[in-house]
């Protein structure tokens, strides 16, 4: 008999036990309380956000990024000359791939009397081309002739001899297009001084050579590509 009681009462604390694992957390009350109930300090409170903060402004500078402003384009205000003397020039110039060197060559042949359009600044920078191409044509002819000067060297430059030797005809050729309003023939004599400058360039570059008059070819490149430019966008016969 006494053995059936404790069986019983074993039997009944088992019961006990396996409901009280079985109820939900919310359910027991011993349950320790979440840290997130712990009153906070008050050197926790955070700071309050800057006065000029807006939740609706452009996220500009997001990942140290800010849109790059746009570039500005050629007008009547773009100057590259210090104190802005022809700013027809610089606007003229200004369209072309090499205005620093359009406005440096041009520049210095201009005056009040002369109208600046696209037209006359062609004129005047087909003179200044001839100029400088006979003067390269001279160096190249008097390095050619130097006893120091390379055989390697010397073929070279008897290349941009010949070459250059026909650019002041062409340029002649092209003023006179200007005046009988033919575009197709100035555009043509252009297009061949142009050639010719580009072949005393790459003679040097077949022979591995460096040119001794590296910087004039240089700067004869860029002002016939500021004429061919000009005669072919801007001219209007």
């Amino acid at each position: 008999m006494g053995i059936k009681r404790s069986l019983l009462l074993i039997s009944i604390f088992s019961i006990v036990a396996i409901s009280a694992c079985a109820r939900p957390p919310s359910d027991i009350t011993d349950t320790p309380e979440s840290p997130d109930s712990t009153p906070e300090s008050p050197d926790s409170t955070p700071e309050a956000p800057d006065d000029d903060y807006s939740p609706n402004a452009p996220d500009e500078a997001a990942d140290g990024y800010a849109p790059p402003p746009e570039a500005p384009t050629p007008s009547a205000t773009f100057t590259i000359l210090p104190g802005g003397s022809y700013p027809e020039l610089d606007q003229i110039c200004g369209a072309t791939d090499y205005p620093i060197e359009c406005v440096r060559f041009i520049s210095p042949y201009l005056n009040d009397s002369i109208k600046i359009d696209p037209l006359n600044v062609l004129k005047v920078g087909i003179h200044v081309a001839t100029n400088m191409t006979i003067e390269a044509l001279n160096l190249a002819i008097k390095i050619r002739e130097d006893p120091e000067t390379s055989p390697n060297a010397q073929s070279c430059l008897r290349v941009c001899s010949e070459n250059y030797d026909l650019i002041p005809d062409g340029n002649e050729l092209a003023l006179r297009a200007i005046e009988e309003r033919n575009w197709s023939d100035l555009r043509n004599q252009l297009s061949g001084d142009l050639t010719s400058v580009n072949t005393c360039i790459d003679v040097y570059h077949e022979g591995n050579l460096a040119s001794p008059m590296r910087d004039m070819d240089s700067d004869l490149l860029a002002l016939y590509r500021v004429l061919l430019h000009i005669a072919v966008d801007m001219v209007k016969f």
